[in-house]
């Protein structure tokens, strides 16, 4: 087995929040360096948030901040100080790739926008990842991803049709994006191997999410037709829903197809009790309110252990999985198989397990190689080893106040 596939590369990190920082986490945990530059004057704001290790607030106690950020370096440098350029220049110099994710127009203010920064590094390639992007006429409007969701459109369709809309997830653009960005960044590096010249991708974390709804869009383009909310039902299936079992917020997936899957669905149903008129006496395909069926199958599967059932109707040849909880993942046999997870020493919050990539390569494979940082924990390091500043500079940069 060789290096990770990205080993040697040399990215600035300048991305905070979380769709910049999951971009650039999956440079370093296949073997970049990545250099993230942060300041106790304007600390990312993941750092602040929790869940805290303990239930302790602390700016390096973040477990969201700790899950984006491992495998990657921390140089705390106060971008607003009238000296930061004696640091952040030669950190451009180093980089083959630079990565941003403020609101258009902060790089600039600070003399690292692209056409700064190239005239240092001509072959520097730059990731912008904002909102609505560089340009147009909300580029410089305020969010973060439950903004940019709503933006997208993917609130119009989430929840049901007699309800507000409800979001899918806290943040979705941040876990889209991000996937985008990288691939975006990779093809830039490709063609800085081929040409030698670099560029500037510029993402805008709405439109990366806009593409899911392709076949929304297509269908009101070609049909007229607009999408609805339509909670967890599913047009081309017999069943689709979510099923209360036994226990506290116990839930399980169900998904019907065929009839052929209904009469393996009600076999395993009925071994526990005996089944409602509704599903003995009806057909899903014939037209009998959905709804009763579905209240019909609650009653049973209430009658059920999740996993047990899950289990059963899998044997069964009936798709169904239980809805599973946080803390049900990190020991998850399928999880546990994969080595998803990576236990990491931090600091301050001791071993804890990190998500790892979904994906798997045969001859370069990912490895998270340490914790994420505290707050400038890599400075000294990272302007010795990195940088060859001498200890004379970096001690005027920090009596200064460059350097925090």
């Amino acid at each position: 087995m060789s290096e990770g596939i990205f080993a040697g590369l040399k990215v600035a990190d300048f991305t905070w929040a979380a769709a910049g920082p999951i971009a650039t986490k999956q440079l370093a945990d296949n073997g970049a360096t990545v250099v993230k530059v942060e300041s106790l004057h304007h600390p990312d704001s993941v750092r602040l948030g929790g869940p805290f290790i303990d239930d302790k607030p602390g700016i390096n106690r973040s477990g969201f901040f700790a899950d984006f950020n491992s495998s990657k370096l921390s140089l705390a440098v106060n971008m607003g100080h009238p000296r930061a350029a004696e640091a952040i220049v030669p950190l451009v110099k180093w980089a083959d790739v630079v990565a941003e994710s403020f609101r258009p127009g902060v790089m600039q203010r600070w003399g690292f926008g692209y056409d700064d920064i190239r005239k240092h590094n001509p072959s520097i390639i730059m990731l912008s990842s904002s909102l609505n992007g560089e340009d147009g006429p909300w580029s410089s409007h305020p969010g973060f991803g439950a903004q940019g969701q709503a933006l997208a459109g993917i609130h119009g369709v989430t929840g049901w049709p007699d309800r507000p809309p409800a979001a899918p997830k806290g943040a979705y653009t941040d876990s889209v994006s991000p996937r985008l960005a990288a691939s975006a960044l990779l093809a830039a590096m490709i063609h800085r191997e081929k040409t030698g010249i670099g560029q500037h991708v510029r993402l805008s974390q709405v439109e990366a999410t806009v593409t899911l709804l392709t076949p929304q869009l297509l269908e009101f383009q070609i049909a007229g037709r607009k999408a609805e909310r339509q909670g967890n039902d599913k047009k081309t299936a017999l069943l689709h829903g979510v099923f209360r079992c036994l226990g506290e917020e116990r839930w399980i997936a169900i998904e019907v197809e065929n009839e052929t899957q209904w009469r393996g669905l009600l076999d395993v149903l009925a071994r526990t009790h005996t089944l409602a008129p509704a599903l003995t006496k009806h057909e899903p395909w014939r037209g009998h309110e959905r709804r009763v069926l579905e209240q019909a199958i609650e009653e049973a599967t209430a009658r059920w252990d999740a996993f047990v059932l899950m289990a059963e109707l899998l044997a069964a040849g009936v798709p169904a999985g239980v809805a599973l909880k946080a803390c049900d993942l990190l020991d998850n046999p399928m999880l546990e198989d994969r080595r998803h997870f990576s236990p990491l020493q931090h600091p301050e919050m001791g071993t804890l397990k990190y998500n790892g990539p979904a994906y798997r390569f045969s001859q370069t494979p990912s490895k998270l190689t340490r914790a994420a940082p505290c707050l400038g924990q890599d400075s000294s390091m990272v302007l010795t080893e990195l940088l060859a500043f001498n200890t004379a500079t970096i001690e005027d940069l920090r009596r200064s106040g460059v350097l925090e």
